[in-house]
């Protein structure tokens, strides 16, 4: 019994190994299929250490400049914020960019410190010819805004930030284990269940099943391709890993840090995380001005807050931008 048992738990495995070969061998050709879809996909391409940046430019150059920044491993920012982007560019020139290891960004060998992604950021900014300019920046975004305005207090006039990552984040742990280490155990499934073919077999008959964006706006069937490809293809890259091994090391440089003076600040926290973090709206309000130039909102969502108040928070930027207009 037990013998014919082990038999059959036996060829099982071996049919699993198989099915797993098959689906790996199966989406590498997949990938060298669908490469050429993602030459010139969107938006242009910027050189900074000697490398391309993807830039998405939406609104008239007039208007006031957002430079818009994503949160860790999104597969393509410029794709995920483009709802967003839209929204903005009706009073706004909205520059989407998408850095290293993002997108259709290039990769690159150097460390994912803070000081290094920040330093080639703004030299895209520099290339483009931005003298002054806000920044808006969701989950991790925020957090190199925070460092780039201290770098920069004389170029960023305001900041705001959909549920920014911001410093002491990593004090109060909520799980058995760390975020960090959450992050990383989500980003390596992600890249085993794209390396064997299931994410590519799950999406194949809708794209959407592969991206995480907003499900209510009306992306191309093009884009959602793209989208799709850059998700499966491109997600938690060498780069990204490397993002993600600097990760509690880019918190800990911001440690102390608050938006200087003249940057003023609107942040948007998610009701969930300060349910789940008792310290998370007062760390926010730890990074505001010291002459009280922000405001902290909380909105009763997810982290994704700009999925699902995306007309409030443009209305609220505009509302708030006139306010700290008047005053001087």
């Amino acid at each position: 019994m037990w013998r014919k048992i082990r038999k059959i738990l036996k060829w099982l495995l071996l049919l699993l190994l198989a099915v797993i070969i098959l689906g790996t061998i199966v989406n590498a050709i997949c990938r060298l299929l669908t490469k050429s879809k993602l030459q010139d996909a969107y938006g242009q391409a910027v050189s900074v250490d000697g490398k391309s940046m993807r830039v998405d430019v939406k609104g008239d150059a007039d208007n006031p400049v957002i430079i818009l920044l994503s949160g860790f491993g999104s597969a393509s920012p410029i794709l995920e914020l483009e709802p967003l982007a839209a929204a903005l560019s009706q009073n706004y020139c909205v520059t989407t960019i998408e850095p290293f290891g993002y997108g259709l960004s290039d990769k690159t060998p150097q460390d994912r410190t803070i000081e290094n992604i920040v330093e080639e950021l703004h030299s895209c900014v520099e290339t483009l010819g931005y003298e002054e300019y806000y920044l808006m920046g969701h989950s991790i975004g925020g957090l190199y805004s925070l460092y780039w305005a201290n770098q920069y207090p004389d170029e960023v006039k305001g900041f705001i930030g959909i549920d920014p990552s911001v410093p002491g984040m990593n004090d109060e742990q909520p799980f058995p284990i760390s975020i960090t280490a959450i992050n990383k155990i989500s980003a390596y499934l992600t890249k085993v269940t794209n390396a064997v073919g299931l994410n590519r077999l799950l999406s194949a008959g809708n794209p959407r099943n592969a991206v995480y964006a907003d499900t209510t706006y009306p992306y191309t069937d093009k884009e959602l391709e793209v989208f799709r490809i850059l998700s499966l293809d491109n997600a938690y890259n060498k780069t990204v890993m490397n993002e993600l091994k600097y990760l509690d090391a880019n918190v800990e440089t911001a440690r102390g840090m608050r938006f200087p003076d003249q940057v003023a600040v609107l942040q948007f926290i998610s009701g969930s995380n300060c349910s789940l973090l008792s310290t998370w709206e007062q760390l926010h309000r730890d990074v505001l001005p010291e002459n009280g130039r922000g405001e902290v909102i909380r909105l009763e969502g997810s982290h994704y807050l700009h999925f699902e108040y995306l007309n409030q928070i443009v209305d609220n930027l505009i509302e708030v931008q006139q306010k700290y207009s008047e005053e001087g």
